[in-house]
């Protein structure tokens, strides 16, 4: 795949209400502070190379007890295996800020960014320079050795998509 795939209304309405709501509204959804966006084990000292995360998925096994929510988004991906599940929230700004160019990981895999909430944010893929807004229920399928980044928003109070790692 040298190329990527959008879909629009990819989860039924039902099913992206509840992933929403859990991830957006409800006040007790558990976000981690992380230091860097794109580079990881590294100290970035830009103060606008942050966001916050939460690891769904990791080292062959559920990592979240919101792990549950997924299955749906899971089951019409297709998934066979897992490598990783996270969601990123990208606070608000009132200027527009790119993360670095990077892969997801080195293996023949695909990637996943589903977007949970609309937003002047998207994601750029280094290659053609092209963007993929960000619009709630809409995904963007891609080889993971495809270099891309994402933004922060500035008309919404969080950017939030879910990337998905997996074969």
């Amino acid at each position: 795949m040298n190329t990527f795939k959008v879909i629009d209304n990819f989860l039924d309405k039902e099913d992206f209400i509840n992933l929403r709501h859990h991830m957006l509204v409800e006040k007790f959804f558990p976000w981690y502070f992380q230091e860097t966006k794109d580079k990881d084990f590294e100290v970035d000292e830009d103060l606008n190379q942050y966001q916050f995360i939460h690891t769904f998925f990791r080292d062959y096994q559920p990592f979240s007890n919101y792990f549950y929510l997924l299955g749906p988004l899971l089951k019409k991906l297709k998934v066979k295996s897992l490598i990783r599940i996270k969601a990123n929230l990208n606070p608000y700004s009132p200027k527009l800020y790119r993360g670095y160019f990077h892969n997801d990981n080195p293996y023949n895999s695909l990637t996943a960014v589903y977007y949970v909430n609309e937003n002047n944010g998207y994601t750029l893929f280094e290659k053609n320079n092209k963007k993929v807004k960000s619009e709630e229920n809409r995904i963007v399928i891609f080889d993971a050795k495809m270099k891309h980044t994402g933004t922060n928003t500035t008309n919404q109070k969080k950017r939030v998509v879910l990337n998905l790692n997996y074969f």
